[in-house]
């Protein structure tokens, strides 16, 4: 307790000294840095598969309302794709081109971040309608929840290095890592640190050696860990299920 009361005194008085450098706001000289766009490309491709996997086999051979919504949103979930794809394409090409021209891809960057944020949500909710829906695949829901957890792993992890790293490029703070910190034994606090706090969430029900340091980051902390308690609630619902009709 009180290292953490020493670190956050520290990192108060001169935060941008304990902060890890952005690989997206950087010269162009630093092109290859493309971490945070393989982080976006992996995320997209797994809410892809959540979301197809959800719409083309979620609601089939039911006389639901939802099977009748996903009837229609089939062929513009189709029609619609190959456009998202064509738009991530150019996006991820302007990632790269913005830099070698001296221009900031941070604003692009964050456009696509959002929206795969909006993508995610789309894709919980539509995981939680799956539980109301007769299906007729006893394994979808899971199919469906691997496909997703890596998702939404990726999409707190982007979130928090975000604000956490925007708030701190104009010396404030949002989140207390022990990588603030650092001594021999311990690293500085890198982009990574940000994603392993995220999967933690997910895999690991304690409390985190991360700290908020203002409320609206607590009420994400709350979001996040919701989220990731509804998604084990699901898989244990349809287990459940599944061992009372065998």
């Amino acid at each position: 307790m009180r290292e953490k009361a020493a670190c956050l005194i520290s990192t108060t008085q001169n935060p941008v000294s304990l902060m890890p450098k952005s690989t997206t706001e950087s010269p162009s000289s630093d092109l290859f840095n493309w971490t945070e766009p393989v982080i976006m490309f992996a995320w997209q491709i797994f809410i892809f598969l959540s979301l197809r996997n959800a719409i083309f086999h979620g609601y089939e051979d039911s006389e639901s309302l939802l099977s009748s919504i996903a009837n229609v949103t089939r062929p513009l979930f189709a029609y619609a794709s190959p456009l998202v794809v064509t738009v991530f394409a150019a996006g991820y090409l302007l990632v790269f081109l913005l830099p070698a021209m001296g221009k900031s891809n941070r604003l692009l960057l964050d456009v696509l971040g959002f929206f795969l944020i909006a993508r995610t949500v789309i894709g919980f909710l539509m995981l939680n309608l799956l539980i109301i829906n007769p299906l007729s695949d006893n394994m979808l829901l899971l199919r469906q929840f691997l496909c997703f957890m890596p998702a939404l792993i990726l999409a707190w992890g982007w979130l928090y290095w975000r604000l956490d790293q925007g708030a701190r490029r104009h010396g404030r703070q949002l989140l207390l890592f022990p990588e603030d910190c650092p001594n021999d034994i311990r690293e500085p606090l890198s982009t990574f640190d940000y994603y392993y706090h995220s999967a933690m969430v997910a895999f690991i029900f304690e409390l985190s050696e991360v700290e908020p340091l203002t409320k609206p980051m607590k009420v994400l902390f709350l979001l996040n860990a919701g989220m990731m308690l509804d998604l084990v609630g699901l898989v244990l619902t349809q287990a459940i299920g599944l061992a009372g009709t065998g």
